[in-house]
């Protein structure tokens, strides 16, 4: 996922499954990008399916955002996108600094022989 570390930043921000407002504006000074990156973003994770994004139209209308997957979710596929391409350390790398509690599960998957 291209934009898996701001989805995680998304998730130490926000509950799953919660609809919460919030302005673009504040989106931006979380990840430290200008306001239209962060539309950018926002945009590629609602097409992917990440979130479900309601923009706040007009003035003083605040946008909405709904994460739709949990942080160990995100973290453990994005682990395994990273040994699919042969890149083990940087699966550990995730798992280690985003979410330690995957660690087991995601031994068992690498240990798994069907893989």
């Amino acid at each position: 996922m291209k934009y898996g570390t701001y989805y995680l930043q998304l998730c130490d921000l926000f509950s799953t499954e919660e609809l919460v407002e919030v302005p673009l504006k504040r989106l931006a000074e979380e990840w430290e990008i200008t306001t239209r990156y962060a539309k950018k973003i926002i945009q590629e994770l609602n097409k992917e399916n990440f979130i479900d994004w309601t923009p706040g139209k007009g003035r003083g209308n605040v946008s909405r955002i709904r994460l739709l997957y949990s942080k160990h979710d995100v973290v453990f596929g994005m682990a395994k996108d990273h040994v699919r391409r042969r890149k083990i350390h940087e699966a550990f790398s995730v798992i280690h600094n985003h979410a330690p509690e995957v660690k087991e599960n995601f031994v068992d998957w690498l240990s798994d022989p069907s893989l």
